[in-house]
């Protein structure tokens, strides 16, 4: 039985990326609509311009101006997610940057700084706007929060990046015990090599301080029980699941979609 959406509001951070259109995508095709939350409406235009182009239907697509920093424009990015669709049901929280490879002895304090303000904080204020809403209006809701399988096994040179995804775990953890009266859902993903512009980012950094290519890497990077990148539709559909009432008895989890590469 394939998953439903019928009548669901999905607001997406990070909304013009790849796996954020991945995501929007399983939504969509369920029924549901979707807010894409992001910086630059110019980079919001081409992502809803991208869905359409695979046939689904531009009212069902709406766009907000998101700075997951600053919290007055989280409250105002809601407001535009509220005056499109009305309440918004679904939170999915796939904001985040890597903002270079760094070992601790080298790391600067600004991009440490930066990294927990975006994957942390700023994840932590997009979930407290959303329940406050909620709760204002007694529905219930779930939030999926977007982590990383480097929470689990850290990557060389990216201790920031590693332990920002290790407070995002922790911190649905604490969310699902927090809210479960609410009726609010928490859980998380851990994906792995996503075929994402952020990959790339990493691949690049790689190969200035390595060598290598990127035809080798997107060869050897992927999980070797896929023998493949994920694709960030793939993603998605585990998001959508863990969003829907099938998933109402996991909780405060954070599911590894890495295709295998972590057993935990």
């Amino acid at each position: 039985m394939s998953v439903s959406m019928e009548g669901r509001v999905a607001y997406i951070s990070g909304g013009s990326c790849m796996m954020a259109r991945g995501t929007a995508t399983a939504f969509l095709e369920a029924g549901g609509k979707v807010v894409l939350g992001d910086m630059k409406q110019e980079l919001l235009d081409a992502a809803k311009a991208d869905l359409v182009s695979k046939g689904f239907a531009a009212e069902n697509i709406a766009t907000a101006i998101v700075n997951v920093t600053d919290w007055d424009s989280i409250r105002s990015s809601f407001d535009q997610a509220e005056a499109a669709f009305g309440t918004v049901d679904v939170l999915v929280n796939i904001a985040g940057i890597i903002v270079a490879y760094y070992r601790l002895d080298d790391m600067k304090e600004e991009d440490w700084d930066l990294t927990f303000d975006v994957n942390v904080k700023g994840l932590m204020q997009m979930c407290r706007e959303f329940v406050k809403r909620l709760k204002a209006k007694g529905l219930p809701g779930n939030i999926v929060n977007v982590s990383s399988n480097g929470a689990k096994v850290c990557f060389d040179n990216m201790a920031d990046y590693n332990a920002s995804k290790a407070a995002v775990m922790n911190l649905t953890q604490s969310m699902a015990l927090e809210w479960a009266a609410d009726h609010i859902n928490v859980n998380a993903v851990c994906p792995g090599a996503v075929d994402t512009a952020m990959l790339r980012k990493c691949m690049d950094e790689s190969i200035r301080l390595f060598g290598g290519s990127v035809e080798e890497m997107r060869k050897t990077w992927g999980p070797p029980q896929l023998g493949r990148l994920i694709q960030p539709y793939e993603v998605g559909r585990v998001i959508r699941f863990l969003a829907s009432e099938d998933a109402v008895i996991i909780r405060g989890q954070s599911i590894s979609v890495d295709g295998g590469n972590t057993r935990w």
